[in-house]
C-alpha cells in the first residue's frame, strides 16, 4: 500500500475568499434516487484544502480553471483543468490549491449507497483525464435554477444530467471486471485466509494472468492489493468503533495484535494506536 505523508491530518478548510455554489438533497427531491448527497462548484483562493481519511462517500471534482494538487498513490500530484478527482467511500483522499492559484472546480458528493461504476468503497483515489464540459455546464444549470426559480421539475431534469454526466466521466475509466469481483469477494472476508492460489482460483484463472491483470489495472502485486484492502478496513474499524486493537488485527487477517501493528506501521507510516487518537470523530470515545 501506499504510504500516507508525514504529518496529514483530517482537514475541512475553505479559506476565507472562497465562493461556494451547492445543491443538497433537500432541496432537490431527484437527489434521492441516484444516492446523491450534494453538487455544487467552488471558486476556490487561498486556504482551500481538504483531508479525508474514511468518509462515508464517494466525491467526483472536475477541474475547470486554474490549478490544485491532489493525493494519489501517496504522492501529491498536479491537478489541472480537463482532470477529474475520483474518489471512493471509505478511502483517503485529500486535495488543495496550488500555491498561488485561483483555482475553479466542479464536484458532486454521492451517498455510499450510490451504485456507482469504479468507486467501491475502499478504492484508491486516483486523476483521469476528461472532457468536463458536460459535468459543468450541468452543475451550473442546476445551481442556477436552485439560485431562481427553483422549478423542482426543471432542478429534477438538471440533477438527472448531472448524474448522466458522473456516469459518463466513471465509464471512460472501467476496469478489469474479473480483479473488481476478487475486490469484492476479499472485502466480504477481508479477515479470511487469502494466498495468491485462492485469490487467482476465486475469479478463474492462473496466477500468472492474475499477477499480469493487477500490475496492469492496480500497479501492484496481487499480495500487496490484499494488503492494500486490509488496511482500508483496518482505518475505519480504528476511526468508526471501540474494537480493541486485537480484535481489528483478527477481524481482518492479522494472528495477533503485534504483527498487525507491525504492519499497520510499515503501510500507514504510524501506529494504529496513534492513528486512531489522530483521527477519531467527535463523539466516538477513544
Amino acid at each position: 500500500m501506499d504510504r500516507i505523508p508525514k504529518n496529514i491530518r483530517e482537514i475541512h478548510s475553505l479559506g476565507a475568499r472562497t465562493r461556494e455554489w451547492m445543491v443538497s438533497s433537500r432541496q432537490v427531491p431527484g437527489f434521492g434516487a441516484t444516492h446523491t448527497r450534494i453538487a455544487g462548484y467552488t471558486e476556490a483562493r487561498a486556504g482551500y484544502e481538504f483531508v479525508r481519511f474514511s468518509p462515508a462517500y464517494s466525491v467526483i471534482l472536475v477541474g475547470a480553471q486554474g490549478e490544485g494538487q491532489a493525493l494519489v498513490d501517496g504522492v501529491w500530484r498536479r491537478f489541472p483543468p480537463g482532470f477529474a478527482y475520483i474518489t471512493a467511500p471509505r478511502a483517503l483522499n485529500a486535495f488543495h490549491i496550488a500555491s498561488g492559484s485561483r483555482w475553479r472546480l466542479h464536484w458532486v458528493l454521492y451517498e455510499e449507497s450510490a451504485s456507482l461504476p469504479t468507486v467501491e468503497p475502499g478504492r484508491q483515489p486516483r486523476l483521469i483525464p476528461v472532457d468536463g464540459t458536460g459535468f459543468r455546464l450541468a452543475v451550473e444549470g442546476l445551481c442556477h435554477e436552485n439560485a431562481g426559480k427553483a422549478d423542482q421539475a426543471v432542478m429534477g431534469f438538471w440533477a438527472a444530467l448531472v448524474d448522466r454526466m458522473v456516469w459518463r466521466i466513471l465509464e471512460s475509466e472501467m476496469g478489469e471486471p474479473r480483479l473488481d469481483q476478487l475486490w469484492l469477494a476479499i472485502r466480504e472476508d477481508v479477515g479470511g485466509t487469502w494466498n495468491l492460489r485462492r485469490m487467482a482460483r476465486c475469479i478463474g484463472m492462473s496466477e500468472e494472468n492474475l499477477r499480469r491483470l493487477c500490475h496492469r489495472h492496480v500497479h501492484r502485486s496481487p499480495m500487496s492489493h490484499l494488503t492494500y484492502l486490509r488496511m482500508l478496513a483496518a482505518t475505519d474499524l480504528l476511526c468508526h468503533s471501540t474494537e480493541k486493537i486485537a480484535s481489528i488485527a483478527a477481524r481482518t487477517g492479522y494472528g495477533d495484535a503485534f504483527s498487525f501493528s507491525t504492519a499497520f506501521k510499515r503501510e500507514m507510516g504510524m501506529p494504529p494506536k496513534r492513528f486512531r487518537a489522530a483521527n477519531r470523530p467527535e463523539g466516538i470515545p477513544a
